[in-house]
C-alpha cells in the first residue's frame, strides 16, 4: 500500500541527515508505504523493484541455500537504505530481503534513486557509509555464527534487534531465531531456555521480551558490540 509522501520530513536517518536542498530533490520521488511482516522487499538474483527507506520497523537479508535453508546476514531498520544494489548495473544478486516485522516507511523507483546518487551529494556519501556499516555486520555476523555459543549469538542478535526497533519488545519467533542463528530450531530453543531461567528475557508465542539488558550485554560476546559501534559510526 502506498500514496504520495506528506510534506513532513521522514524520520528514516539516512533521509534526515540530507541537506534541505537535496532532501527536496528526493521528495518528489518518494511514496508512503506500509509493510506487513513476511513482505518481500526484493528477491535474490532479480533487480531490486524499490528502494525503501523504512521510517518504522526491521527487515533482514538473507540468503538461501538449494534445499530452502534461509540464513540471515544482517538486519536493517530506520537507520539504513534497502535495495541500494540498484547503483550497480549488473550483477549476481544472492541477497533476499524481506520484513522481519510490520513497519512503514517510503519507497521509490531505482531510477531516480540512482540519478540522486550519482550526483555525489551528500546522499551518495550516506549510501556508502552504510553500505559499509552492514559489510561490517555481516561479516562480523559470519565469524559470530562460527565462533560463539548459541546462547552468545541469540544474545547478540536480540539486542541488535532490540536497537533497530528501540524497543525491548520484539515479535520475532522461534524458527526467525534460528534462521538469524543458523541453528536448528532445537537449538534455538534451548538457547531460549537458558537465557530465560537466566532472567535475561521473558519468552512466549512469538514474542521474547528483555528483561536485564545489562546482563544480556555480559552473556553476549563481543560482535554485539562490534556491530552496534560500526551501525552508530556509519550513521553519522
Amino acid at each position: 500500500m502506498s500514496h504520495p509522501v506528506s510534506n513532513a520530513r521522514p524520520v528514516n536517518s539516512l533521509l534526515a541527515a540530507l541537506p534541505d536542498d537535496e532532501y527536496q530533490l528526493l521528495a518528489p520521488h518518494l511514496k508512503e508505504v506500509t509493510l506487513r511482516r513476511g513482505e518481500v522487499l526484493h528477491e535474490a538474483d532479480t533487480p531490486a523493484q524499490y528502494v525503501y527507506f523504512l521510517d518504522e520497523g526491521v527487515a533482514s537479508l538473507s540468503v538461501m541455500s538449494e534445499d530452502g535453508k534461509e540464513l540471515m546476514l544482517s538486519i536493517a531498520g530506520n537507520e539504513s537504505v534497502i535495495g541500494e544494489r540498484v547503483i550497480y548495473k549488473a550483477g549476481h544478486f544472492i541477497i533476499r530481503c524481506g520484513m522481519l516485522t510490520d513497519g512503514r516507511g517510503h519507497r521509490m523507483l531505482p531510477a531516480a534513486f540512482d540519478e540522486e546518487f550519482k550526483r555525489g551529494g551528500r546522499l551518495h556519501q550516506l549510501v556508502l557509509n552504510r553500505m559499509e556499516a552492514r559489510v561490517t555486520e555481516t561479516a562480523q555476523t559470519a565469524l559470530c555464527n562460527q565462533m560463539h555459543t548459541v546462547e552468545q549469538r541469540l544474545a547478540r542478535w536480540l539486542l541488535t534487534l532490540a536497537d533497530r526497533l528501540h524497543s525491548d519488545e520484539l515479535l520475532v519467533t522461534h524458527d526467525h531465531m534460528a534462521d538469524m542463528v543458523g541453528v536448528r530450531r532445537a537449538g534455538i530453543t534451548e538457547a531460549v531456555g537458558t537465557l530465560r531461567e537466566a532472567g535475561m528475557i521473558e519468552a512466549g508465542r512469538g514474542t521474547v521480551t528483555i528483561l536485564d539488558r545489562r546482563k544480556m550485554e555480559a552473556q553476549t560476546c563481543e560482535c554485539y558490540a562490534v556491530i552496534k559501534e560500526a551501525i552508530e559510526t556509519f550513521a553519522s
